[in-house]
């Protein structure tokens, strides 16, 4: 008894389904999200669940587009004309799409994943265009 016991043991060691699950994940460059799901499961994934993982998503990706805008200098020393005023105007912007395209009720409970997608998108551009 001991012995077939202990042979289940080792082969579920050996199995395919425990690599898997054994295997460390990689994640995007910004996917904050995904992490937040892998970290918080095996939880019931619900409504809750994806808004908690957004919200903590779009706060890392503020400051991180605030980072971006920031390290291209201080638009009132530099000038309205400048490229940080640009980058600016261009967040002032952005932040306006993103709150006309999810905040209002068009994804309804969902608007906070809409929000991070759309800020997730941002900083890659900021990434390519920077």
């Amino acid at each position: 008894m001991k012995k077939l016991l202990f042979g289940i043991l080792f082969l579920s060691f050996l199995s395919p389904i425990n690599s898997e699950t054994k295997d460390k994940k990689e994640y995007d460059k910004y996917d904050f999200y995904s992490k937040c799901l892998d970290d918080a499961l095996p939880k019931k994934m619900n409504n809750a669940l994806v808004w908690e993982c957004s919200t903590k998503a779009s706060k890392k990706l503020d400051s991180l587009i605030q980072k971006q805008i920031s390290s291209r200098g201080d638009c009132d020393k530099e000038g309205f004309e400048s490229h940080a005023c640009q980058l600016k105007r261009s967040q002032t912007a952005f932040k306006t799409y993103y709150q006309t395209e999810c905040t209002w009720n068009k994804y309804g409970p969902h608007y906070e994943y809409c929000e991070m997608i759309l800020k997730k998108d941002r900083l890659k551009w900021l990434d390519k265009t920077l």
